[in-house]
């Protein structure tokens, strides 16, 4: 069936006959491609990033928190604060393998915040009940 414009104009010449093809062909292969859902790998978009040379903010961040998760039971204390479990954050801040979300990025910048003006750490264990001393009782095992 003729377009419009051969019914106006008479039959193309070759060229532009090709063109028109490769037109057809080009909206034909849109119109598939947004039927049709892109998995997140296949574009590249909605990655998570990796840190690397690609993110200096990130790197700078984490070079300024590590010298406040050299004291004992820091790193645990922190992955409490951001609700993430040790391993993550390790794989975050020392593998670098890994950042963090903007929610919790913004909580580990107030961290550091509160530390650089002076904060101390303090330990997140409360003391336990103070157990009755049993003087007198002997275990079963203990003769």
């Amino acid at each position: 069936m003729p377009t419009l414009r051969q019914a106006v104009y008479g039959p193309t010449p070759m060229p532009f006959a090709l063109v028109e093809d490769l037109i057809d062909a080009a909206t034909e292969a849109a119109h598939k491609l947004r039927q049709k859902p892109i998995r997140p790998d296949e574009s590249g978009r909605n990655l998570t990033l990796r840190p690397g040379p690609d993110t200096p903010l990130w790197n700078e961040l984490v070079r300024q928190v590590r010298p406040y998760l050299r004291k004992r039971g820091s790193k645990a204390q922190l992955a409490r604060l951001l609700a993430l479990p040790r391993q993550r954050l390790h794989a975050g801040l020392k593998a670098g393998s890994a950042c963090l979300d903007a929610e919790r990025t913004l909580l580990l910048i107030g961290w550091l915040g509160f530390f650089q003006r002076g904060g101390e750490l303090s330990p997140s264990v409360r003391s336990g009940r103070p157990r009755l001393k049993k003087e007198g009782r002997s275990h079963p095992g203990n003769l």
